[in-house]
């Protein structure tokens, strides 16, 4: 949003396009769905007709990534995939710094914008997560990754980066490089042409949804609760632990290493779940807080402000008419 505006664009219509409010833009506790994600990207799109928003060193205009991966999607195999990718974008994206390196043990991928501003940042992170999420796609399987290392010194928000890659990157690296092992190079292209125009047309929801590369304890707890739908504040840590087979002084101990709680992973599913429906519009905020278990809607309202520091009235699509908070 902000590369949006220092090009002087006005991010009013891509909100609106989004259903979210402007006064959640700048606020570190602002969540958006997977969806509201999507639109909005979408909507830049159209408003830049830049695949890259403004952030590459020249505009990637609309259908350029469609081209690049319909050149891609007859390759036998990942390695003959990667070295298209590298040449096809080269040519099309303006970047020259991007090479691919088998040792004969790992293939290491790495990316260098040439700069070190936070832009250039940006612009590795999209691009190194959009190629390994792309690659696995391609293949029908998760690419585990063995190391992540990025130029400059660890941002604010490092801790993002486990749900980003599946593993925690390395910081202060003269370039950036993903590596991991040479045997997927080998698997076989599995994907279709009519397979590649639904990903294409769904772009980009299936590479920024969020993806469970490992399956921690914590994962599979917010699996279980999260199947329980209208139910999940009366789940307990003694019900999870139980179809575990494990105890409760166990699990507990196993959320503990993940860096999570119960108490957290139930209270962020409960969060998820309130924006969701307060963006769709269709609910009160009372009926969403009868609905996710809250004894009264004014404890709906305070859990709200502690979860996103805002009242549950600012995640109301413009359309919708103001509710107190």
């Amino acid at each position: 949003m902000q590369t949006a505006q220092l090009h002087g664009l006005d991010i009013r219509e891509a909100l609106r396009e989004a259903r979210i409010t402007p006064e959640l833009i700048g606020q570190d506790a602002t969540r958006v769905t997977p969806e509201q994600a999507a639109r909005l990207v979408q909507a830049l799109w159209d408003t830049t007709d830049d695949e890259l928003l403004g952030i590459g060193p020249r505009p990637i205009t609309r259908g350029t990534f469609r081209m690049i991966t319909f050149g891609l999607i007859h390759s036998p195999d990942l390695r003959t995939a990667l070295r298209r990718l590298i040449e096809f974008s080269r040519i099309t994206t303006g970047f020259e710094a991007f090479e691919m390196v088998d040792d004969g043990r790992r293939v290491r991928l790495s990316f260098d914008p040439g700069g070190h501003t936070l832009t250039d940042q940006l612009v590795i992170d999209v691009i190194i997560a959009v190629v390994h999420r792309f690659a696995g796609w391609l293949i029908g399987r998760q690419i585990v990754l063995n190391s992540v290392d990025l130029p400059g010194s660890a941002p604010a928000h490092a801790a993002e980066y486990l749900l980003i890659y599946g593993i925690a990157p390395n910081f202060d690296a003269p370039v950036a490089t993903v590596t991991f092992d040479r045997q997927y190079l080998n698997a076989p292209v599995v994907r279709s042409e009519d397979e590649l125009t639904k990903f294409i047309r769904d772009s980009p929801s299936d590479l920024i949804f969020r993806q469970d590369y490992h399956p921690t304890a914590a994962s599979r707890v917010r699996r279980m609760i999260e199947r329980e739908h209208e139910s999940v504040a009366s789940v307990t840590v003694d019900d999870i632990a139980k179809r575990l087979s494990v105890s409760a002084q166990h699990l507990r101990r196993l959320l503990r290493d993940d860096g999570t709680s119960f108490r957290e992973i139930k209270e962020e599913i409960l969060r998820d779940e309130a924006i969701s429906g307060l963006v769709r519009g269709t609910e009160t905020v009372e009926e969403i807080s009868d609905r996710l278990g809250f004894s009264e809607p004014s404890a709906f309202r305070r859990a709200f402000r502690r979860w996103t520091g805002s009242p549950p009235g600012s995640y109301r699509p413009e359309s919708t008419a103001a509710e107190p908070d």
